[in-house]
């Protein structure tokens, strides 16, 4: 839990921290580190400002929680990670549409990765998460020598998804229905999983 124990209901404090954080992410996202403050936070999720270090200890402790992704996102790829190799691209891409097409996840999502681009502490927290959620799954079943870069490649199409379709919302793949989608994409990320790669991998190291 991103909140302290504390005084009070347990719903309140819980409905309090989730609207500090909420706040916070999308401050941090819109005006960067520097021009997000603990006073004006608490000002838009109608809260008194010392609840905010009582919930968080202080502004860095809560960019640290805003940057937390949501539970279900680490779930739903290791799901994606279960389906047989096989059929794994496809999957893979099935679980970031589901993750992305839920408003409450994507929101939170999409705050992460545009606070990442303000904040270098941010960044290395987005590339810290997504290795430890995403890469090192991704490359757990494969083979040895190719699994670091077929996991990296995964991902270019994964990102490049998340930012093109929701982030930047370009109209040819934003409008796209979402079984296109799958169709379109998931072979090129089944392809990295599984298909010849046409390159030495010991040059790229």
């Amino acid at each position: 839990m991103v909140a302290r124990a504390g005084r009070g209901p347990r719903g309140e404090r819980g409905a309090q921290a989730d609207r500090i954080l909420a706040t916070a992410r999308k401050s941090f996202a819109e005006r960067g580190y520097s021009g997000t403050s603990l006073r004006a936070v608490a000002k838009a999720a109608e809260v008194d400002p010392t609840l905010v270090n009582y919930y968080f200890s202080n502004k860095m402790g809560l960019l640290k929680a805003a940057l937390e992704p949501p539970e279900s996102f680490g779930a739903a790829i290791g799901e994606a990670a279960r389906v047989p190799l096989e059929e794994r691209g496809r999957a893979f891409v099935e679980a970031a549409l589901r993750m992305w097409d839920d408003p409450a996840t994507s929101e939170i999502l999409r705050s992460i990765i545009l606070a990442a681009s303000h904040e270098p502490f941010a960044m290395e927290r987005l590339r810290a998460v997504f290795s430890d959620l995403v890469l090192q799954v991704v490359s757990a079943s494969l083979p040895d020598d190719e699994a670091g870069l077929r996991a990296d490649l995964v991902a270019t199409q994964i990102v490049g998804l998340a930012m093109t379709r929701y982030v930047w919302a370009l109209d040819s793949i934003a409008d796209l229905h979402t079984e296109q989608v799958v169709r379109l994409i998931g072979p090129t990320v089944q392809h990295y999983l599984t298909g010849p790669l046409g390159v030495d991998v010991s040059e790229t190291v």
